[in-house]
């Protein structure tokens, strides 16, 4: 019995000492918690939570913009009709003290319900999606910068589809600018007068111009200060105001060269103007070309150059300020 105890023991010592070399990876527990899908950031750097904040941050940056400069939007659009009644358009200043001095600031401010809706809603899908879009269409998990065909894409994307929700806010819009009426008439008088008039239907005259104007303004718009705010940055510029400043004087610039001629058509079919509302793009097209010539299709330039190029500055300053109170980067 004495043998086997021995035995026992040798055993049991060579058990421990071989269970002594085995290496047993240690592991480690994280104190810190596993975060929410709604915080993991994507491609693009923002996480989905972030990017449902930024709907609201650039829906309130647009409406401010908007503010500053819906007056140019007034006399735009009475420049542009009176070109097809075949009256003699008035320059950008003596249409804008024409209004002024027969309304007063109250006309040249017509429409500006309708207006801020517009962009509380278009502007706030457009903007909002272009992130989003981008980050899907980001095959390299954020690794390399995306093709500016592909920034295009997302831009072209998001105008179109948020323009074919928003149509109605544009047609009342337009439809109280172009108003002669003093007062103004209300978002809620021509609502009900489009309706009763030609039912709800009614409301989306002219979404083809609307559609195509809006997917060329967000291709446009978002691609070209994107790119142009990286070449600056490339080239030396720090991020701040100046830098902002210069991408949005040029997309201010490249959106209205690209917009004007459907800006134009949109206007004369959703004014419901005898000379042209209630056409289609392309009938609308042959009466600007017929009445006024080739520069019928960029009537009131300086004056949509005088609303994209403040509307720009003020919206991406605002939207910009608005993302770094709330912790978000730069676009």
């Amino acid at each position: 019995s004495g043998t086997l105890a021995g035995i026992e023991q040798t055993t049991k010592e060579q058990i421990a000492a071989a269970a002594s070399n085995v290496h047993v990876p240690k592991v480690e527990m994280s104190s810190k918690p596993i975060s929410p899908w709604y915080n993991v950031k994507q491609a693009g750097g923002l996480t989905p939570l972030e990017m449902g904040l930024n709907f609201g941050l650039v829906g309130a940056s647009c409406v401010a913009a908007q503010g500053t400069v819906h007056w140019t939007r007034t006399a735009m659009v009475q420049q542009q009709l009176a070109g097809m009644r075949g009256e003699v358009p008035l320059g950008m200043m003596a249409q804008t003290s024409a209004i002024f001095r027969s309304e007063g600031m109250r006309g040249l401010y017509r429409g500006f319900s309708a207006a801020a809706l517009r962009e509380a809603t278009y502007s706030s899908l457009r903007f909002g999606l272009y992130e989003p879009l981008k980050v899907m269409m980001d095959t390299s998990d954020g690794k390399e910068v995306l093709p500016v065909w592909k920034k295009v894409t997302a831009g072209l994307v998001a105008g179109a589809g948020a323009a074919a929700i928003a149509s109605p806010s544009d047609l009342i819009m337009i439809q109280m600018a172009a108003s002669k009426q003093f007062p103004p008439p209300s978002m809620y008088q021509v609502a009900s007068q489009v309706i009763a008039k030609d039912g709800i239907a009614g409301l989306y005259k002219g979404i083809g111009t609307t559609v195509t104007r809006a997917a060329v303004l967000g291709a446009t718009k978002m691609a070209t200060y994107d790119v142009v705010k990286t070449e600056l940055r490339n080239n030396g510029w720090a991020e701040g105001p100046g830098l902002v400043f210069a991408a949005s004087v040029v997309t201010g610039l490249a959106i209205t060269i690209t917009t004007s001629p459907a800006t134009n058509m949109q206007t004369i079919i959703m004014s419901g103007n005898a000379a042209g509302g209630g056409s289609g793009m392309l009938s609308a097209a042959q009466d600007i070309l017929r009445r006024q010539g080739p520069v019928g299709f960029f009537r009131g330039f300086g004056m949509q150059w005088a609303r994209f190029g403040p509307y720009a500055v003020v919206q991406f300053a605002v939207w910009e300020s608005l993302r770094k109170a709330c912790g978000i980067g730069a676009i």
